[in-house]
């Protein structure tokens, strides 16, 4: 919780800032939303996962991305001038990277203070580095599939973990190893491919002075559009082979709930959202002439909740 301090002058709210994070990220443009997986007595996965592209969602163990920015706006802003349009409560050159649960809070800063007024969107930059842990527990046998010199291995069993590898999702078959053991999860992490589009004409642009991007999702607390961006001036580019030019990425959520400082205001909670936002999902791939169902682990959404009191 944020405790208030005496405001130094009028028309700020300073604040010790002690925020709880929660947090979802979106990896996959435009993905229609899966519902949450049915977990029978066992406290196992009871959802039916029996066609390519079928999917339910459960909460990460554990997940992690670099924060360089947090602001809040007054108006909606573009990649083009929130650096102007929005108040910054966290800004860093480095960034700071932390293990995200349901549970966790850490704070980034010691004292911010923020004028008065209501706000109508946030923008939090973030590194294209994502990171996720996790063990699932199937009522039935699932199979994981990795590619090992030029062909795929594969491990089938109830219970699932998150490998220890990096790059980019879409070029593994699976992220999960599977076992009919409990197996000890490890970090995968993405390291790029994320957040990339398809399209060589870029993910974000301009249109009647919004932004309009090809990542983009509505929540409960707002719709938000996701930009690459190379630095934090400058918007991604794509080569000819369609890969972007990105270091971060630039999230602009507007609420649905504007969000209202006043002078009495004593303290602030900002949470991203994790729960059930890990999509655990079949997929199909022909191996040795064979058609081979596995399963895959998706991040999947970015949803920033503020209340403020």
């Amino acid at each position: 919780m944020v405790q208030i301090i005496p405001m130094p002058y009028i028309g700020r709210v300073l604040f010790g800032l002690t925020a709880v994070f929660f947090l979802f990220i979106q990896t996959l443009p435009n993905k229609a939303e899966a519902a949450s997986c049915v977990i029978n007595l066992d406290g196992e996965i009871n959802t039916t996962l029996g066609t390519d592209g079928s999917s339910c969602t459960v909460t990460p163990d554990e997940v992690s991305f670099p924060v360089y920015k947090f602001g809040l706006c007054a108006t909606v802003p573009t990649y083009l001038n929130y650096l102007t349009a929005c108040e910054f409560l966290y800004d860093s050159a480095s960034g700071t990277t932390v293990p995200i649960t349901t549970n966790s809070s850490f704070d980034l800063v010691e004292d911010v203070s923020i004028t008065e007024g209501t706000y109508l969107a946030a923008v939090v930059m973030v590194g294209n580095t994502i990171k996720v842990k996790h063990t699932a527990v199937f009522a039935s046998t699932r199979n994981g599939l990795e590619e090992s010199g030029g062909s795929y291995q594969k491990t089938d069993g109830q219970y699932c973990v998150t490998r220890l590898d990096s790059g980019s999702e879409d070029d593994f078959a699976s992220n999960l190893d599977c076992g009919d053991d409990t197996l000890v999860a490890s970090v995968f992490s993405e390291t790029n491919g994320a957040y990339d589009t398809s399209g060589i004409g870029g993910r974000c642009s301009i249109v009647s002075d919004e932004i309009n991007s090809n990542i983009s999702f509505t929540t409960e607390s707002g719709e938000t559009d996701v930009c690459g961006m190379l630095d934090t001036e400058t918007l991604e580019t794509y080569d000819s082979n369609g890969d972007t030019n990105a270091t971060r990425q630039l999230v602009v959520q507007t609420f649905t709930n504007p969000v209202v400082v006043r002078a009495s205001t004593k303290s602030m909670t900002i949470q991203f959202k994790v729960t059930d936002m890990l999509s655990v999902e079949a997929n199909d791939k022909v191996v040795s002439g064979t058609s081979s169902l596995y399963t895959q682990a998706y991040l999947d959404g970015f949803e920033i909740k503020i209340d403020v009191n």
